[in-house]
Order: C-alpha cells, then structure tokens, then sequence
C-alpha cells in the first residue's frame, strides 16, 4: 500500500517499485559491505604517518569517513529490507538469536554501528580523561568485518558469481592494506614535526611584503632621527 502510494505520488510504476525493492533487499548488504571494505582498508592506511604524506592522510580520512557514512546507510536499507520481507524478525536485527550465520550479521552490525558513533564523537574522547577508549572501540572494525564476510557468504540464497567476487576483493583490498601497513611499522617511526618540515610553506605576497616593508622604514625613520639629533 505505501509502495503505490509513493509510485501515484513521484509518477512511478508499481512494478518499478517492487523491482527497486527487491534489489535492495538482496544487494543492499553487498553495497554496504563494498563501503565499509573501503572504510577498513583506508582506517588502516591512515594510521600510519610513514605511508602517505600528512596532506594526502587528511584527504584519505575524509574519504574514510564518507565510505563509513555510506556502509552504514546501506547497512540501514538492508536490514529494513529484510525486516520488510519477512526474513528476519525486527529484534533479530540486533540480538543474534536467529540462526548462526543471520547472527553474525547482527553482532557486526552492532560492533559497525559503534565504531561509526565512537568516529563520530572522536573529539569528545580526545578530550576524555581515558583516551585510548576511543582507539579500543574504534578497533572494533578489525572483529567486525570478517563477521562481515561470514554473515555474507553463509546467509540466505547462494550469492551470484559477481557477488562472490566482490566479497574476493573485499578480502584482497584488506588484507593488503594490513600487509602494507605492516610492511611500513617496521621501518623507524616519523614524528609530526618531521611531517611539517616536509609541507610547503606559504610564500607571502609581493604585495603585502613590500607594505610590511615600508611600515618596517617608517618605524625606523624616528630611530635614525633621535640618534642623529
């Protein structure tokens, strides 16, 4: 019923609803699994100074942050979906008490929903008396996503081809962004004063540099003047 009623209200076909719905109830938690791969894979490339310039880290996290925005949009319309369909009860969601394989997907989207907000509220804890809480939570990521991977490959139907290679992939794209990021933790640590040695740094105007110029001749006329006198 609300499904044709928002098909009447945005001019589309009930059959162009169902067709949206049912391929986000099958694929919505492959999208989410995809962005939250990348949120995992980039989290472990940025922790480490000595693998990518502090400027290229900056920009790297703000990708980070938006994948994990987007890993748990999805994660949000495939647990909607499934809860919709049938195919899970509402409390399944978030108490593993269904099956092995359906539980696991509930322990990860817990443990994913509390890394986000802990992301989200990082400032909070860096100002905490216990900082290190937030980096123990948000290392929950590392539990979270093999979780994951099992909830994927063992729930519901059997995956079609081009699924199962994306979880490959998945597991590829991780699994070298922790081999590289173990490769670089044996090489001697680099301190943040090193990493702002290395920035450029801004060049003054031409402009502005002649004015500060002037004004530094028009404070020491009066010396000169006294001195002579």
């Amino acid at each position: 019923m609300a499904g044709s009623l928002l098909g009447a209200r945005l001019g589309l076909s009930t059959q162009v609803l169902l067709m949206a719905q049912e391929f986000l109830t099958f694929y919505a938690g492959v999208f989410s699994l995809v962005a939250l791969t990348a949120t995992v894979g980039l989290g472990l490339l940025t922790s480490e100074r000595m693998i990518l310039p502090i400027k290229w880290r900056v920009r790297a996290q703000l990708v980070h942050r938006g994948a994990a925005l987007i890993g748990v949009g999805f994660l949000v319309v495939h647990i909607g979906m499934k809860i919709a369909a049938g195919l899970v009860p509402s409390y399944g969601s978030v108490i593993p008490t269904t099956s092995l394989a359906v539980g696991a997907g509930a322990v990860a989207s817990d443990l994913f929903i509390v890394i986000v907000a802990t992301g989200v509220m990082r400032g909070r804890f860096a100002m905490a008396v216990h900082p290190w809480i937030w980096r123990g939570l948000h290392d929950l990521a590392y539990l979270a996503w093999p979780v994951s991977i099992l909830h994927g490959l063992a729930a519901g139907r059997t995956p079609a081809p081009w699924v199962a290679w994306s979880y490959i992939l998945c597991i590829v794209a991780v699994g070298t962004a922790l081999m590289i990021r173990a490769i670089v933790s044996l090489r001697p640590k680099t301190t943040m004063r090193d990493e702002m040695e290395e920035l450029p740094m801004p060049q003054e105007d031409a402009k502005r540099k002649k004015t500060r110029e002037a004004e530094r001749e028009q404070v020491a006329q009066p010396q000169k003047l006294r001195r002579v006198v």
